[in-house]
């Protein structure tokens, strides 16, 4: 990660930004993109997670980890791709593999692949910013993008 494309980490934290005057659940947890590459389709963000982020296993709580994954993702493919329109998601997936502990400084690595197709895919590995090798979660998530569609949700 040697570059970093400041207009893209501009753009996803604006999008984040944005996005929470919608009823968006879970956009309090809004992660801060640190870097960013727009010929990668890549970005990372950092979230500090907290107890009440660890379900009963001690892993980051799966709901919350598919809303993040929700979130962040939508933001990478709405940033790179924005050109494209608007776009509904197709399948959402998350795996916690590892515990954590409250106060550990999650990186969220997001990367997207199938630009060009009708639905790109974009993964988020969650990992600790202090041992990189350190992976807790990944969560996948794809979208679809059609013509017509529009903004719907409801302002706060």
């Amino acid at each position: 990660m040697d570059r970093s494309d400041r207009a893209l980490v501009g753009r996803i934290n604006d999008t984040f930004a944005y996005a929470t005057q919608f009823l968006h659940y879970g956009m309090e947890i809004r992660p801060l993109v640190t870097w960013a590459d727009s010929r990668a389709g890549q970005f990372v963000a950092e979230w500090q997670v907290t107890q009440d982020h660890i379900g009963a296993a001690g892993c980051i709580d799966e709901g919350l980890l598919g809303t993040v994954t929700d979130n962040a993702t939508a933001m990478l493919i709405g940033s790179a791709l924005s050109e494209r329109g608007k776009s509904v998601s197709t399948s959402i997936s998350v795996q916690a593999v590892a515990p954590v502990l409250p106060g550990a400084v999650v990186e969220i690595v997001c990367s997207l692949s199938s630009q060009q197709s009708k639905q790109p895919h974009a993964t988020a590995t969650f990992r600790d910013k202090a041992d990189t090798q350190k992976i807790y979660a990944i969560g996948t998530h794809t979208k679809f993008f059609k013509a017509g569609l529009s903004e719907t949700q409801p302002r706060l």
